[in-house]
This record gives C-alpha cells, structure tokens and sequence, in this order.
C-alpha cells in the first residue's frame, strides 16, 4: 500500500508492487499464452490446407477412373488389332503358297504344250 500516515483518507487506491521475477514470469507466461495461440492458429490452417487437399483429391477420383477405364479399353483394342493382323498376315502366307501352287501348274501346262504341242 501506498501513503504517509495522514495521507490516506481510505480512497481505497491499492498500489502493488510486483517484484522483478514475478513481472518476468508474467511477462513469460503472456509470450507462451501468445504462442500457444499462435500455434492454435497454424494448426487451423493446416487442417483448412489438408481439407481443400482431401476435396481435391476426391474431385480428381473420377478423373482418374475414368482414365483407368480408357486405358483397359485402348489395352482391348490394340490386343484386338493385333489378331485381326497376325489373321490377314496368315491369310497372305497361306495365300503365296496357292499362288505358287498355281504358278507351277501353269508352267507345267506351258512345258507340255511346248513340248507335246507340237
């Protein structure tokens, strides 16, 4: 308390005195209060940042199945392209073989005609 002996009419002004290590261990826990808010706040943004990511990643889901479907259909579709070539290429050899076939009964007709033709 503060005042003399005849200075005090009870105005009920109370003075405290706080010494040096009480202020600094008022003044820590403001700076940790301050802090922790801190902290509070970041963690805030954080959840924000990861519930924008998580609504990213749900939007882009479908995109994703989508392009999963089109490559087994594109996979489908060349093994089928491929059959349908190695079909004609067997055709085409197989084909060789008559023409061939032909070719030596022709020339085995035109030997005969040369030769008994005449």
């Amino acid at each position: 308390r503060g005042g003399g002996a005849g200075g005090d009419e009870g105005g009920g002004e109370v003075v405290i005195e706080l010494g040096g290590s009480q202020m600094m261990q008022e003044q820590y826990s403001e700076s940790r209060a301050l802090s922790v808010q801190d902290i509070e706040k970041s963690i805030g943004e954080l959840a924000g940042v990861f519930q924008k990511l998580g609504d990213m990643v749900s939007l882009q889901q479908e995109q994703i199945e989508r392009i999963d479907s089109n490559m087994e259909d594109a996979l489908q579709n060349v093994e089928a392209g491929h059959g349908e070539l190695l079909k004609y290429y067997h055709s085409l050899t197989g084909n060789r073989a008559l023409m061939f076939k032909i070719f030596l009964v022709l020339i085995f007709s035109m030997v005969m005609l040369i030769i008994f033709g005449t």
